[in-house]
């Protein structure tokens, strides 16, 4: 039987924090800097409130409740206070599963991570969402297929410790290490090679296309819209001459309330449609022959068909 997902990747990043978040909007208010936070937000979760609290009386914020029954005198000089805070807190994957979401106060961290950068130009979003997650294409693959390799590889994947350098990571990853596990299947299986690549709350899975190229799909620590899949945050071709380009957000259609500028969601890859296809169905694939033998009772591998991947002549 196929395992929940969300258990697995908390296994696969031992604990590790998946992001839940709450927003918290800069605003003047009768002259006074204020913080509004979401609407019962002190009664649903105690301790994130205590924390955003402290954040405020330290940077000399006063602290107010959403109210919609009456519009806040925001106006234009909320811009002064850019950037839009958002506010994390650790949702571990067992926690869901087991508590439908109840956290333990020592799961709970805060960190700002959305920043405001500029207005949009344009009244067109440049991504797709599905499931609350950011995607610069149509997704490649299955989360329940992609956790299970994953899963896989690192319990029987060589372990090394590697630098990050060579990898577009989010800045708090940065020129620091992260544990990597290599796992090639066996020749009955396809011989795929994979990747589990495991920091502190980070976790990626990489599949070696050939010619050195490794397809990585960030699952966490890209920001709050990493998700297993293809082409999202900081989702990348590595050792491949591919240029990575800022994903943005329009704060103004994804509901983020006072807050109507564009927001840097994260880092993708610059390429034709056809080749985000190509590599995508590669991945796929790959992942897909590789749970026939790794997860053959799962749906999705007993209802899969024969198709192969598109071929492009270029994949620049």
């Amino acid at each position: 039987m196929l395992p929940d997902w969300t258990a697995v990747l908390a296994s696969a990043v031992r604990g590790k924090p998946l992001e839940y978040l709450t927003t918290v909007h800069p605003c003047f208010i009768d002259g006074v800097r204020t913080l509004v936070h979401r609407r019962g937000l002190q009664q649903e979760s105690i301790d994130m409130f205590r924390k955003l609290k402290a954040y405020a009386q330290r940077h000399g914020f006063a602290l107010r409740e959403d109210r919609r029954k009456r519009e806040l005198t925001c106006r234009d000089e909320r811009r002064r206070l850019a950037p839009v805070l958002l506010f994390a807190a650790g949702l571990l994957g067992q926690g869901v599963h087991a508590d439908e979401g109840a956290l333990r106060d020592q799961d709970i961290t805060v960190v700002p991570t959305i920043d405001v950068i500029g207005e949009r130009v344009t009244s067109d979003r440049a991504y797709l969402i599905e499931a609350g997650k950011r995607f610069v294409s149509k997704p490649h693959g299955s989360v329940e297929l992609i956790l299970g390799i994953a899963n896989e590889v690192r319990a029987k994947g060589e372990k090394h410790r590697v630098r990050t350098r060579g990898i577009q990571m989010p800045s708090e990853y940065a020129e620091s290490f992260v544990d990597r596990y290599d796992y090639t299947l066996p020749t009955s299986c396809g011989e795929q090679t994979f990747s589990y690549y495991e920091g502190d709350g980070f976790a990626a899975l990489g599949y070696h296309a050939g010619r050195g190229a490794v397809i990585l799909d960030v699952l966490a620590g890209g920001g709050p819209f990493s998700a297993p899949r293809l082409w999202g945050p900081y989702d990348q071709v590595l050792n491949a001459n591919i240029r990575m380009d800022l994903m943005m957000g329009d704060g103004l259609k994804d509901g983020m309330g006072l807050l109507q500028a564009s927001y840097k969601i994260g880092l993708v890859p610059v390429m034709r449609t056809a080749t985000k296809n190509y590599y995508g169905e590669l991945y796929s694939r790959a992942v897909l022959d590789a749970a026939v033998c790794v997860m053959p009772d799962a749906p999705q591998v007993r209802q899969a068909g024969t198709e192969t991947p598109p071929k492009v002549d270029d994949h620049g």
